[in-house]
């Protein structure tokens, strides 16, 4: 979990408490006074950001265009396991609290914010950040806000009849542990994390010619759960809820420089189920490739190969399974299309890596 989390700071995606210029008050730079936690992190360049595919896919927060404040929550919750600071401060309206909170903008790097909350005494505590809750639905948001502990927190889960959909805004989860030393001070960055992976699947030519593919469709064995947590957990995956998720290509698929990429999925994080040694997902793969010199004619067998590949399982380059699949992952499969005779061989290439989209860091404007 270290090493994947290490991967996800130096993935340059999202980060919390990304605010913007303008999101926070800006005042100088303050050290750290008796009784103050600090939560902050430092990003690259600022980018202006609007309801686009950066914030679908979940590699930036919405910012408020009225009030300059991000659509974001923050939760503090003592060793006990209950919530006893928060942000924005009328988030949890029903609770007291003996704690402030402010939002301040570095003035001399607009890039950096921190919020600060004054009132910490010694000990350890955790914190929790939601980012995009408008791409909640009602029940959880209602869920949300009620909560005020950390069992009600971890309890959260997202739901999905199919696949997960949170229209124009995907949210962004983190939660980390914080102490708190005997002067009342604390720091801690977190990276905000996407709740859900990515699922591709392109078709690769290597033909060095014209490849003309009809009735194409994927299915992945029990990869397409309909529930996960909101927030990360060990292991991070609702078990029970295993559903089969089936893709269907363009008729015929249309390549690009070579390649052509089925519609990209999202499934909540999930763990594969026992199969003979070990655990693994298995794939089905259907398509029908056009005989050289012929018209394609789905109700002639004699203009078309027909291609079933059946519980291919799903290994990495060294064929060892891939049991897992968890949040902001991405499994890339990739079929490669190889002409050693008549008929084209094929072969597929499975890789899970750390789902990002961009190579620079991004704050907002």
């Amino acid at each position: 979990m270290t090493n994947r989390l290490y991967a996800y700071l130096n993935a340059a995606f999202v980060a919390v408490i990304l605010l913007v210029t303008g999101s926070c008050s800006e005042k100088e730079p303050v050290q750290m006074e008796r009784g103050r936690i600090s939560v902050s992190i430092s990003s690259g360049k600022i980018l202006t950001r609007a309801l686009s595919d950066d914030i679908a896919d979940g590699s930036a927060i919405i910012v408020d265009g009225v009030s300059g404040e991000p659509d974001l929550v923050l939760a503090i919750a003592n060793s006990a396991g209950n919530i006893i600071a928060w942000w924005p401060d009328n988030y949890w309206g029903s609770m007291e609290t003996g704690y402030t909170s402010e939002c301040r903008t570095d003035k001399t790097d607009e890039t950096k914010s921190t919020i600060y909350f004054t009132g910490p005494t010694r000990g350890s505590y955790t914190v929790f950040a939601v980012a995009n809750t408008a791409g909640l639905d009602a029940s959880t948001k209602t869920a949300l806000k009620a909560a005020d502990t950390i069992t009600e927190l971890e309890a959260l889960q997202l739901t999905a009849s199919g696949e997960p959909n949170f229209g124009a805004t995907m949210p962004l989860t983190a939660r980390g542990a914080l102490s708190v030393n005997s002067w009342g001070n604390g720091q801690i960055d977190l990276s905000l994390l996407r709740p859900v992976a990515r699922i591709s699947l392109t078709f690769v030519n290597q033909t060095d010619g014209e490849v003309d593919i009809h009735d194409c469709r994927v299915t992945f064995e029990d990869l397409n759960p309909s529930r996960g947590f909101l927030f990360e957990q060990e292991p991070d995956y609702v078990t029970g809820y295993e559903r089969d998720l089936e893709i269907t290509g363009a008729d015929p698929l249309v390549f690009t420089d070579g390649k052509s990429t089925l519609p990209v999925k999202t499934v909540f994080p999930s763990t594969a189920t026992a199969r003979l040694v070990g655990s693994r997902y298995f794939i089905n793969v259907h398509f029908r490739v056009t005989k050289q010199g012929a018209t394609y004619n789905a109700l002639d067998s004699d203009t078309y190969t027909e291609y079933d590949f059946e519980d291919l399982p799903i290994h990495d380059s060294r064929s060892r399974d891939i049991p897992s699949i968890l949040r902001n992952q991405h499994l890339k499969i990739e079929t490669r299309i190889t002409k050693r005779a008549a008929e084209h061989d094929y072969s597929f290439n499975f890789e899970v890596q750390d789902w990002y989209e961009k190579e620079e860091y991004v704050t907002f404007d």
